[in-house]
């Protein structure tokens, strides 16, 4: 063996540090490390993939929440449109127009317009024709006063034209309209500043520039009167053409004459939200659906599933316990065989005032009594936002959310940590190996001199 050969088998035999050399087992030595690893990240994979899930159910619960929440308005809206269901129709509608407020009486009432009145009105009589009301005016003055009746008013235009007074006029707060009419023709125009007041009746009405009053002499009006069933015998006198003839009910005369103002009970305002109402059920129903049986909602085998499922079938299955209208169903809204709601408006159409006062009685108020109070607190144990089934179980699946991701840090950190020893403790076998390795080379390259040299010694195999 030469002496090169000798010093490098010498090497071998070197002392070996705990992190250096690398043996033929690194490789398998790294992939224990490896599943040894994954093996202890199990239970935190396990955390992560309940994570998961719980964010899943959280949103499908913000989904369900939303549309229990609108179901819950819808409701809301019926109790709302309860006040306002009566009608008022008119035998000759040319005589007068009405319109309720509040809860009228249901009756009919006969009206004899005696007088629809009239209001006063006046024209300027400007002898300076106005060819261009944007850059003249009838008056040089910058400063006017108004007169309407015994109140006056100080009108100061923006600028120096008829139509900045006219606007200046209507801007006051006065009583009274002012507009510019055109007395002359196309070609040879001559704009008038015209002044109505906005009170029936004969009322004064005046406009100075501080020298002459620009206003001709008034067209008066007259006061408008009208009797009530014939009462009283010589009329009622208003200086509004809209008057009040009982509590809620409000006509507007528009020509002598006489005609009948019939106010009767109406559902229509109930009925087109109650259709909102089905529509919302369903949406809602629909949805919950989803979270049933092998349909594989997020929510499946959720007890908050079934505290929903039984909100809506308690109100749906309400029945009064008085009167002509004791159910939905002769509202006209039915099931289907798929378990949503339909509502057939003409149901309603055929009810008689009783039957409609009973129907009223029967939907109540949400916070009075009848299905809609019932219906009311029925959607509360479920939207509730501190004792409602939604709110409990969101607060819950927060809370293990937050559970499951303090272990996740727990466990990264103890991962971490083992990883690190691992490593450690592999380095170490894996140069122990190496070391071991390399002597077995030197003893069998020594063995190999040694036998070389001598013919008489035994073979190594």
């Amino acid at each position: 063996m030469s002496t090169s050969a000798v010093n490098n088998a010498l090497a071998l035999l070197s002392p070996q540090t705990a992190t250096t050399g690398t043996s033929s087992f690194a490789s398998t030595l790294q992939a224990s490390v490896n599943r040894a690893l994954e093996i202890a990240s199990l239970p935190m994979q396990l955390l992560q993939a309940d994570q998961s899930t719980i964010s899943g159910k959280t949103n499908e619960l913000s989904t369900l929440g939303g549309l229990f929440n609108s179901l819950q308005t819808s409701l809301q809206a019926i109790s709302g449109s309860g006040s306002s269901t009566s009608q008022a129709t008119v035998g000759n509608q040319s005589v007068l127009s009405a319109a309720v407020s509040g809860s009228p009486l249901a009756g009919t009432y006969t009206v004899d317009v005696l007088n629809p009145g009239s209001t006063s009105s006046a024209m300027s009589n400007s002898a300076t024709p106005v060819t261009d009301p944007t850059t003249q005016n009838i008056s040089s003055s910058n400063a006017f006063t108004l007169t309407v009746g015994t109140a006056t008013f100080h009108i100061a235009p923006s600028t120096n034209s008829l139509n900045a007074l006219a606007a200046a006029i209507n801007s006051s707060g006065a009583p009274a309209q002012a507009v510019v009419i055109n007395l002359g023709t196309p070609e040879a125009p001559n704009y008038q500043l015209g002044i109505q007041s906005t009170a029936l009746g004969s009322v004064a009405l005046q406009l100075n520039d501080g020298t002459n009053n620009l206003l001709g002499t008034p067209t008066a009006g007259a006061d408008a009167s009208y009797t009530v069933d014939g009462q009283p015998s010589g009329g009622i006198t208003s200086d509004a053409s809209t008057v009040t003839i009982a509590p809620g009910l409000n006509v507007t005369l528009q020509a002598a004459g006489t005609t009948s103002v019939t106010v009767s009970s109406s559902l229509s305002s109930v009925s087109s939200q109650l259709s909102a109402f089905v529509t919302a059920y369903n949406a809602a129903f629909t949805e919950l659906q989803k979270n049933v049986g092998t349909s594989g909602g997020a929510l499946v085998g959720d007890g908050a599933v079934l505290t929903m499922q039984q909100a809506l079938q308690q109100m749906i299955n309400y029945h009064g316990s008085s009167g002509s209208i004791t159910s939905l169903a002769q509202l006209g809204v039915q099931f289907t065989q798929q378990g949503t709601l339909t509502f057939d408006q003409t149901a309603m159409a055929g009810l008689s005032q009783t039957q409609i006062s009973d129907a009223l009685t029967f939907l109540g108020d949400t916070n009075t009594g009848g299905f809609l109070q019932y219906a009311n607190n029925a959607l509360n144990s479920v939207t509730d936002p501190i004792s409602g089934s939604l709110a409990t179980e969101t607060l819950s699946l927060q809370n293990q959310n937050q559970q499951d991701q303090t272990k996740i840090t727990n466990d990264q950190a103890q991962l971490t940590l083992m990883q690190t020893n691992l490593n450690q403790q592999m380095a170490q076998a894996n140069a122990l190996i190496s070391q071991l390795q390399n002597q077995n080379t030197f003893l069998q390259g020594l063995f190999q001199y040694t036998t070389s040299n001598n013919p008489n010694a035994p073979s190594a195999g």
